[in-house]
């Protein structure tokens, strides 16, 4: 049997058309493709925010980590507003507990979520003027409880892509014809080997991380995302992603240059269509 690392490494079986077709468009973007797409940690699509606060709202009793980050994704504008309020207090400071009654006033109640407050604005620059992307950014610290999207919050360290995944259904897609949403970049970074999952998203020019791995054995990857709730979990040997749901994706192997390629294909191809 083929060992996990080596089936990983390999480049999924392509035909030999649309190997041509791959070929053609890295040598026609391989000038361009570090710059048509910028990384970015706290982007969130519409669709994917729409669906993360149905999920939100359908809870009865919510926690306060849950009502803050059902409020930040519905009425970000606001909740900056908020966190710049909280930004001044801190800035002012004084007694331990008047800071902590005035930190309450502006909706930030329990001891764990003014601690994540307080280590979020020593991450901003004193220039920085708090807008959605901040909102995203302490909305990712507090539902990481464990830490593991520190690495990517801080932007220390490089990112190097490790292999890419098109996923689907039940039956893994050929010659990718997956649907955008099962189809990721795996990053590695740098110097601590930390595993995260990456999408395209075409019309805004953007890659953003969807889940990063919490746990690695021999066999399985976990992934996490960025509001604290499991993904999935991918099986090393035969690349099945089993969802929360029961539901299972099978992947399969593309080599992460072809992803990006034939992302910046589909970037190519809207623009002209914008331009007609």
């Amino acid at each position: 049997m083929m060992p996990s690392d080596e089936k990983l490494g390999r480049v999924g079986e392509m035909n030999v058309p649309l190997l041509w077709i791959v070929t053609w468009i890295v040598l026609a973007t391989s000038a361009m493709a570090d710059d048509l797409y910028r990384p970015d940690v706290t982007f969130v699509p519409d669709a994917d925010r729409q669906v993360e606060l149905e999920k939100l709202i359908a809870i009865e009793t919510p926690s306060e980590q849950q009502y803050l980050t059902q409020i930040a994704l519905e009425k970000p504008d606001i909740f900056a507003r908020q966190l710049r309020r909280a930004r001044e207090i801190l800035r002012i400071g004084g007694e331990h507990s008047a800071i902590s009654t005035r930190l309450k006033a502006e909706g930030f109640y329990s001891p764990d979520t003014q601690s994540v407050l307080k280590a979020f604005v020593l991450s901003l620059h004193p220039d920085d003027a708090i807008n959605r992307s901040h909102v995203m950014n302490f909305v990712m610290r507090m539902n990481d409880r464990t830490g593991v999207w520190k690495y990517l919050l801080d932007e220390t360290g490089k990112l190097d892509d490790y292999a890419a995944l098109e996923c689907a259904p039940n039956q893994a897609p050929t010659e990718l014809l997956g649907a955008p949403e099962h189809q990721y970049v795996m990053q590695v970074a740098h110097p601590n080997m930390e595993l995260s999952l990456w999408r395209f998203d075409v019309k805004e020019a953007i890659t953003y991380p969807i889940a990063t791995a919490t746990e690695t054995t021999v066999g399985t990857y976990r992934f996490i995302d960025r509001f604290g709730t499991e993904l999935g979990m991918l099986n090393r040997e035969d690349l099945a992603m089993q969802l929360p749901t029961g539901d299972v994706l099978q992947c399969q192997k593309v080599e992460a240059s072809i992803m990006r390629a034939y992302q910046d294909h589909r970037r190519e191809l809207i623009l002209s269509e914008r331009q007609l």
